[in-house]
């Protein structure tokens, strides 16, 4: 019986719903998933109409989503959990319902729209429902800093062929075709099927049909440089982050990693490439510290490391180019994570009597500074784009679209996230941009995962999660760059004004061809 009413239940079912979708995101690449979930999500707010009962179906759809998908963000507080486990409560709860919200308000939208416009064509509302959710997703993604991890369009990493759109709509495009997959069946389950919806359902079809096409001819191996005699060497050290800042630790690991740089021999080597804050001092001209760093940089080669940099009160989260001669450029990181790296409106919340809250979050301290914004660094043998962690799943952030670079350099700590699904979501996020802008990306970790990816989203070398090792992988770079890269969001503002054109105009279009039938079939024989 309690069963039976748990399954009665609309918000619940919507609930499981959200969490379900989840599945088709890494680790787990099912895409069938949303298939499932976002047509019972479908045809559940099809039943109700009352507002209050449409934002609670939404917000549950969208806990469950969000709970189920970045879970993994309450295992970083257990890292030292005397401090932060009692935050666990509030992150499994708070951060799901704020993003929950944006779920409920397009549930809100979008029914709203159905009545405003009086749609009863199932296909434009499918055309409605994709449109309200992409809006939803561009909010989410902007908003309070921006949040754009598991945006839809990632579901089709499943498979790097139904991918390749990126590089002309990007990764919104991407959750376009996604949404309009999922609700497909819709389609096919009503009981009686217009011609639209008949025209419609072939023209997602052959979308699909067309995607594996597309990607047949433009994965093509000859766009890809690649230089034998360059090569570049990715170290990932697999230090426990609870033993990290360690005071008895940290130096022992400090030394491994030089060690493991110089494990094979460094002939045609280019450049060694560290991850996030793997070197755990302050990066300056220290010249002990240096005289350390320079062993790990072969002859006629650079050394790419993560570091904090520090100018007076201010630290940065940064990346450093080091040389035999020392530092040679430094990028600092320009997205910060909101309450991992620095506390939005952190005066106004001390203002508040809060300061003892946000101490207890922060460890008292001020947060880091924001860097500029997007670079491309220069070397004698290469330019590359540096992304720190986070900021890689910020597609708009990720690159210099005036100096485009022959490869993108993410360095990140995942070890914060143990072997949750979070690092698996964070590396296919990290793929999605080589596809976008057709630029190889190089991806050091310091635990999982660490690889080269290709223009095309393939990995061509990877070490996996919790490994320690060193891989050697030859510098490649991309003979032109995609549609995306040099447009923009352009082709997507097209792709959207002929969805609008179906929405808006194909309903009267159609109802005066349907006029035109019965005014023939009325008309006296001559």
């Amino acid at each position: 019986m309690i069963l039976k009413s748990m399954f009665a239940n609309k918000k619940v079912i919507s609930l499981l719903a959200g969490a379900f979708a989840v599945l088709a995101f890494a680790p787990f690449h099912f895409f069938p998933a949303t298939i499932i979930s976002f047509s019972v999500f479908y045809f559940l707010l099809e039943k109700i109409e009352k507002k209050k009962e449409v934002f609670w179906l939404g917000f549950a759809f969208g806990f469950g989503h969000f709970l189920a998908g970045i879970y993994w963000i309450s295992i970083s507080l257990l890292v030292d959990a005397k401090q932060f486990a009692w935050l666990i409560p509030f992150a499994l709860t708070l951060i799901p319902s704020a993003l929950a919200l944006y779920v409920a308000l397009f549930a809100l939208a979008y029914k709203f729209l159905i009545r405003k416009f009086n749609l009863k064509i199932t296909y434009q509302k499918i055309l409605l429902f994709t449109l309200c959710w992409l809006f939803f997703e561009l909010l989410r993604s902007n908003l309070f800093s921006g949040f754009p991890w598991n945006l839809l369009g990632y579901a089709w990493l499943f498979d790097v062929h139904f991918a390749q759109f990126a590089s002309i709509f990007g990764i919104y495009g991407l959750s376009i075709f996604a949404m309009l997959a999922s609700l497909l069946p819709i389609l096919f389950l009503q009981k009686k099927s217009s011609r639209g919806d008949k025209i419609f359902a072939g023209i997602i079809v052959a979308f699909l049909c067309g995607n594996l096409l597309f990607a047949h001819f433009y994965i093509d191996e000859t766009k890809i440089v690649t230089d034998p005699k360059s090569k570049i060497r990715l170290v990932q050290a697999n230090v426990k982050q609870e033993l990290k800042w360690d005071e008895s630790q940290k130096l022992k690991d400090f030394f491994r990693q030089i060690e493991l740089s110089n494990v094979q021999n460094s002939e045609n080597i280019k450049a060694v490439i560290w991850s996030e804050t793997s070197v755990p001092y302050v990066i300056d001209d220290n010249p002990i510290l240096m005289a350390h760093l320079r062993k790990a940089v072969p002859d006629n080669a650079v050394l790419i490391t993560g570091g904090l940099r520090m100018e007076e009160k201010n630290v940065w989260n940064s990346i450093f180019v080091i040389n035999q001669s020392g530092v040679a450029q430094h990028y600092d990181k320009h997205h910060l994570v909101p309450f991992g790296e620095y506390v939005p409106l952190q005066e106004l919340l001390s203002f508040l009597f809060l300061g003892k809250a946000v101490d207890a979050i922060t460890g008292g301290g001020v947060g880091f500074s924001s860097g500029q914004g997007p670079q491309t660094l220069l070397t004698d043998n290469f330019s590359f784009s540096p992304l720190v962690c986070y900021e890689v799943i910020f597609s708009d952030e990720a690159v210099d679209k005036n100096h485009l670079p022959d490869f993108f350099v993410n360095l990140t700590n995942d070890a914060w996230f143990g072997n949750s699904s979070g690092p698996y979501q964070h590396f296919d996020m990290a793929k999605m941009r080589a596809i976008e802008y057709g630029i190889p990306l190089i991806r050091v970790a310091n635990t999982g995962i660490t690889a080269l990816v290709d223009p095309f989203g393939r990995v061509v070398k990877q070490i996996d999660l919790n490994q320690t090792g060193t891989i050697d992988v030859d510098l490649i770079k991309n003979s032109r760059t995609t549609i995306y890269a040099t447009y923009g969001y352009l082709p997507l503002l097209l792709l959207l004004a002929a969805m609008f054109y179906f929405l808006t105009f194909s309903s009267h279009t159609q109802w005066k061809f349907e006029k035109l039938l019965r005014s023939i079939k009325t008309s006296p024989k001559n």
